[in-house]
């Protein structure tokens, strides 16, 4: 394997040290968009597990550690839990999709794109187990790279994710780490051991600082939005956009 390709690949590693089941968000609005975007036919928590009514958006709530999560049934790797450290923002079980909540969280472009069925909210209150099994050691996820890309311009164009994850580096000089869970984890060679496949890029000029959506023209021109404007027919038709999440903390909740 050439040096440079091994760095690269010992260098996204370091970015998952320690790392266990748990993503942690910044924000509840980032999660309320985490959830509205997964939750589309195409999406990654259908195609890694979890399922429901598309006409009903469950945000589920654990009073227990004061957590909003989503939780991703991976198919050879175990859970893998994206969550919010906030208060209830609601004490109803089920609300509908124009409640005056969200235009606490979202502009009036981001609700009129995000909310095109039937949909409503629900806000079940769950403590997930799976964290506490007798043995600590299956719930930790080795992660390894799939696909590594050395531009953005290549890694919207051929994998045109619906959300992509972003890593922040500590300071200036390090890279953010930009990645997607591949949708066919790696079945473990080992016992007890949980592999969890990704695909990456290092972006040394922190593109996607501030920035909330990729939009990606049909001449793979890269377009970075803070927040979405109006947008025509003819712009969704002809551009595809991708949701940043900007990952908090890979800490456990407890």
């Amino acid at each position: 394997m050439s040096n440079n390709l091994k760095n690269l690949i010992i260098k996204v590693q370091e970015y998952f040290k320690d790392f266990t089941c748990y993503i942690e968000l910044s924000d509840f609005r980032s999660f309320l968009l985490f959830t509205l975007t997964s939750q589309t036919p195409s999406n990654i928590l259908a195609q890694m597990g979890l399922g429901g009514s598309k006409d009903v958006i469950s945000m589920p709530y654990n009073p227990i550690f004061n957590i909003y999560y989503q939780k991703i049934n991976l198919i050879a790797s175990g859970s893998l839990i994206v969550y919010i450290k906030s208060d209830p923002v609601k004490d109803e079980f089920i609300i509908e999709k124009d409640d005056p909540i969200f235009k606490n969280f979202l502009n009036a472009n981001e609700i009129s794109l995000a909310f095109r069925g039937k949909e409503r909210f629900i806000f079940p209150s769950i403590s997930d187990c799976s964290a506490f099994e007798i043995n600590s050691e299956t719930t930790k996820l080795t992660v390894k790279i799939d696909d590594y890309f050395h531009s953005l311009e290549s890694f919207l164009a051929i994998l045109e994710p619906n959300v992509l994850f972003v890593m922040d580096g500590k300071n200036e000089s390090e890279p953010d780490l930009l990645f997607t869970f591949n949708l066919m984890p790696q079945f473990p060679n080992e016992l007890n051991q949980n592999v969890l496949k990704i695909d990456a890029f290092l972006d040394n000029d922190h593109k996607t600082k501030d920035i909330t959506y990729l939009k990606r023209e049909e001449d793979y021109k890269i377009t970075y939005l803070k927040n979405i404007k109006e947008i025509s027919h003819t712009e969704l038709y002809k551009s595809s956009f991708s949701l940043v999440i900007h990952i908090k903390s890979i800490d456990k909740p407890f």
